[in-house]
């Protein structure tokens, strides 16, 4: 048995060595907290401030007038409720809702992430119901344009653009031969800035004198006006924004594809498994950790969407591509009301906050416990 004074000594040394690595672990990390405290949380906070008044641009106008910017931004004159309102897509999020909750319920296993998930998909299904009777209106009509079409943007890029990068990778898998020129020559787009991607994508879509109207004219198509037409504009927005950023993804998924072992993938086939059975079965549960990384980085950028919108369209033809960040950019810019834009954007923030909470609670838990 030891004695005291062993014990005594063993905890002292023990306890040493903890203050020491905090020390150590305090001294690592208080560069970065710096900066994050200066560039991250004091915006944010000075937001909420602004928010809260009536912020003029150019002149002195610092008015508190406490939630009125958010009243302005979410409330109209005479809304009312309905159950009716906006039937279609309501239904398909009650459906999806169901969908989440019908594999937890078997298993006997409602964890908080899809617990979160589903009442998330419940509030936006309440909130479609509100809109302004006859004679009604939004008090700022262009936010709900701009929430829309940010959700619609978001919607179908962050899918298209995660999926295009795993279709990708699994095709560049292995020792294919030139595979690492191919992620290159896929890759480079993503290091160029926007401004001149979305100067190649305009050029490239003019009816006039873009290569894509000269490569349809040979098959008897007319000049598409893609970036002039409220119907193809959004569209023209999606692939400019594919086409520069999946190969970003598709260098992540190749990365996280390296990390799952072949010898899984040589058992499934001793076992009779075919490619479908070993990709949902070895490779998505192999590359989980990775899949959760790209969805989020994902839906924030999506979420964030300007520079393609403002040089390509302007947020037009009309308000067809008008989206968030511009209502804010145009807000506080031009408009000189800051404390309505800063409004916005913590709204925006409060969004891009929630999803990415419940993404990762969804796809970051662990099925093996």
């Amino acid at each position: 048995m030891a004695s005291p004074s062993i014990e005594r000594s063993s905890v002292g040394r023990t306890s040493r060595r903890t203050g020491s690595g905090l020390k150590y672990g305090i001294a690592f990390t208080a560069p970065f907290m710096v900066l994050y405290v200066i560039f991250v949380f004091y915006p944010v906070l000075q937001a909420t401030w602004m928010s809260l008044h009536d912020w003029d641009l150019l002149g002195a106008t610092r008015d508190f007038i406490g939630i009125d910017n958010f009243e302005r931004m979410l409330w109209g004159h005479d809304i009312t409720w309905s159950m009716t309102h906006l039937a279609v897509p309501r239904l398909i999020l009650l459906a999806g809702a169901i969908a989440l909750l019908i594999r937890p319920l078997l298993r006997r296993r409602l964890t908080l992430g899809v617990s979160l998930g589903v009442a998330g998909i419940l509030a936006i299904v309440v909130a479609l119901g509100f809109h302004p009777a006859q004679g009604g209106f939004w008090f700022d009509p262009e936010f709900w344009i701009a929430l829309q079409n940010t959700l619609l943007f978001t919607a179908i890029s962050t899918p298209l653009i995660a999926a295009l990068g795993l279709v990708m990778a699994l095709a560049l898998q292995g020792n294919r031969r030139g595979a690492r020129i191919y992620q290159m020559v896929f890759f480079v787009p993503y290091i160029l800035p926007v401004s001149v991607v979305t100067l190649v994508w305009t050029y490239f879509l003019s009816p006039n004198q873009g290569l894509l109207a000269a490569l349809l004219e040979p098959l008897g198509i007319d000049p598409i006006p893609w970036l002039a037409n409220p119907n193809t504009a959004m569209t023209a927005v999606i692939v400019t924004t594919v086409w520069w950023t999946v190969g970003f993804n598709l260098v992540l998924f190749s990365a996280g594809l390296q990390d799952v072992d072949p010898a899984l993938y040589e058992a499934a086939s001793l076992d009779g498994a075919g490619p479908w059975r070993k990709f949902v079965n070895i490779t998505l549960p192999g590359i989980k950790h990775v899949v959760l990384l790209v969805m989020v980085m994902q839906v924030i950028a999506s979420f964030q969407v300007f520079g393609q919108v403002n040089i390509m369209t302007g947020g037009g033809p009309g308000t067809s591509t008008l989206v968030l960040i511009q209502h804010v950019y145009e807000a506080g810019f031009r408009d000189f009301e800051l404390g309505y834009g800063s409004a916005v954007s913590l709204f925006l923030f409060a969004v891009m906050l929630v999803v990415s909470v419940i993404q990762m609670r969804t796809l970051g838990k662990d099925d093996s416990k």
